[in-house]
């Protein structure tokens, strides 16, 4: 089991699991999301997410195309979100809590990638991933349960 927090610690959550797998996504949106050139991120079945407090806290920002980012409205903490219409939580790996043995499946949107930002996985992609189902295979989520 893992927990994690915002930068205050006003909002709380746990897994039932220990993400092994995570992505790095290069876009646009998620540079100006984090301030830095990628979000690194993994994705935890529903079943395996609890808040365990701060929800009436979280601010949601969408754009039109689907994008969407969940924050603590105290700190400006970027925080975990339902993903889509999907049995799936996204969870930034910088809220946790554990020092976790992780290993990156893979870089998205490497075209839209600041030539300052040069770390790559060796599987890495040029455009976002086709479908949520490549990604989840990708991370292997299922594996966990």
């Amino acid at each position: 089991m893992a927990s994690g927090k915002c930068l205050c610690e006003a909002v709380r959550f746990s897994i039932e699991v220990e993400p092994r797998l995570f992505y790095r996504c290069h876009c646009t949106l998620c540079r100006k999301q984090t301030g830095v050139g990628h979000n690194l991120a993994t994705l935890v079945h529903a079943r395996d997410f609890r808040w365990e407090e701060g929800q009436p806290v979280i601010s949601s920002w969408h754009k039109p195309s689907g994008y969407r980012n969940d924050f603590c409205s105290r700190c400006g903490s970027t925080v975990p979100n339902a993903l889509r219409e999907s049995d799936y939580f996204w969870i930034p790996l910088g809220l946790l809590d554990v020092e976790l043995n992780m290993e990156c499946v893979g870089d998205f949107c490497t075209d839209d990638a600041m030539p300052w930002d040069e770390q790559r996985s060796a599987n890495s992609h040029h455009a976002a991933p086709d479908s949520l189902e490549f990604l989840l295979q990708a991370l292997q989520v299922n594996r966990f349960r």
